[in-house]
């Protein structure tokens, strides 16, 4: 195992605090322990290879049964020693399968978001509800049994259900893996409005480059985190050290960062995958 990670470990006030955080699986730890601070208006982006601990890290923070070593903190305090409902005020997380019952209303859902979270004099958990439905766009879907929506409008309902409960610390593990492209941005969007505003903003994700594009912080976990400004830490030497894999940075036409992939040797190019699609799909021809 490698050295335990350090960076930048005295907190603000209202930071999010990492001591030794180390996830555990099987007796053993997932990743070196991780010390950490992240301050209000961090967007953190959380990438790394299937199995690495990134879902396991979020779930430490929210106290959702992972074993750990190590302690989180939030403003100086201890989270494990707060109660759930002291928790649920500092807390929001989405998980990859986020439940809820069938029968329930799409508004009641964000509505036990709102109630959990501390956002007392900001109007009613109703109105904020309906304000995180309006923001992703799926205001029509209020009145809808969860049972009648599809895949990706599930996960835009358990979306709106912690942007309405408003607590300083979102954890949103791969929030966006079943939506369109539209509502994909829509959410990115809403979740780094969020950071700007003072949230303290955790995503899991595979996309690198929607990493390097939204975050201003990300951490690479491997069996070392490494966590700090995008373009120190998400390179292609980094990149082909976890993944395996070559890449290239550069500049996309809006200026935004963004990686390639350089294509394997033996890997065929696109333009011969086009050429051989229009050859397969050209009409055969009889010759007499």
């Amino acid at each position: 195992m490698n050295a335990p990670v350090h960076v930048n470990t005295q907190p603000r006030v209202n930071a999010l605090a990492f001591e030794a955080v180390a996830p555990r699986r099987g007796g053993r730890s997932l990743f070196a322990p991780l010390s950490a601070s992240l301050e209000p208006g961090t967007f953190l982006g959380i990438v790394g290879p299937n199995g690495s601990g990134k879902s396991s890290l979020l779930s430490v923070v929210a106290r959702t049964g992972v074993r750990a070593t190590g302690t989180v903190r939030y403003g100086g305090r201890d989270v494990a020693r707060m109660r759930s409902r002291e928790r649920a005020e500092i807390l929001a997380l989405m998980t990859q399968d986020s439940y809820a019952p069938n029968e329930l209303r799409v508004l009641d859902i964000v509505r036990v978001g709102a109630l959990a979270g501390a956002a007392a004099g900001k109007g009613s958990a109703t109105d904020r509800s309906h304000d995180a439905l309006e923001q992703l766009g799926i205001h029509d879907l209020a009145a809808r049994a969860y049972s009648t929506l599809s895949g990706g409008q599930r996960q835009l309902v358990q979306l709106a259900r912690v942007l309405a409960q408003n607590s300083p610390v979102m954890l949103f593990d791969e929030p966006t893996s079943a939506l369109d492209l539209h509502h994909h941005l829509t959410v990115m969007h809403a979740l780094h409005e969020r950071a700007l505003a003072g949230h303290i903003v955790l995503i899991t994700m595979h996309d690198l480059s929607q990493a390097l594009r939204w975050s201003n912080r990300i951490a690479v976990i491997a069996e070392q985190v490494r966590l700090g400004a995008p373009s120190e830490v998400l390179t292609p030497a980094t990149i082909r050290e976890v993944y395996g894999v070559e890449t290239e940075s550069f500049l996309s036409p809006s200026g935004a960062p963004t990686l390639g992939l350089v294509r394997p040797e033996g890997w065929p190019d696109v333009t011969q995958l086009r050429t051989a699609r229009k050859t397969a799909s050209r009409p055969a021809v009889l010759r007499q």
